[in-house]
């Protein structure tokens, strides 16, 4: 057996980090990332989100802009993503535009795992404001856990989507 550390030094736990998780999924990694890339389709899959209309296209018609509001506990907030596509590496990436009453950021990668299946990599930070500035989210579970809520929606709906 191959020692971790020294006996004089220590060892951390480590323990994925909550914002940033995998998870496999048995569909194709690039009909996974256009199912993804979708983001009028995000209310169907993220319990949260309400509604999302897409303000501004780039060139190519993908989203660039997209105007959201969130359920919250007795409230709605609405919020803007910018969108950063990256079709090459099959990932997109979001952040809220500046002066927005919460911030949200992260990105959605999918690596193909063979022809039939793809490691989906997500990373979410959310930031609610000052303490007591805004409720806690509709759903309990996103709001202790939004990544790994927010991705498991996900797969799920790919699973039954595509």
């Amino acid at each position: 057996m191959r020692a971790l550390a020294m006996p004089h030094q220590s060892v951390q736990s480590i323990a994925p980090t909550p914002s940033y998780l995998s998870v496999a999924i048995p569909r194709p990694a690039d009909a996974c990332y256009r199912l993804f890339a979708d983001v009028e389709r995000i209310p169907e899959w993220l319990s949260v989100v309400r509604s999302a209309y897409v303000s501004r296209r780039d060139q190519k018609g993908r989203a660039r802009e997209v105007a959201f509001l969130a359920r919250l506990r007795g409230a709605t907030v609405g919020y803007t993503c910018r969108y950063r596509h990256h079709e090459e590496d099959l990932l997109l990436a979001w952040s809220t535009t500046p002066g927005s009453s919460l911030a949200v950021q992260g990105f959605g990668q999918f690596v193909p795992l063979g022809d039939r299946a793809a490691l989906m990599t997500y990373s979410l930070e959310l930031d609610l404001g000052p303490a007591g500035s805004l409720p806690g989210w509709h759903d309990s579970f996103f709001d202790g856990h939004a990544a790994s809520s927010a991705m498991s929606d996900f797969r799920d709906f790919a699973q039954r989507a595509l």
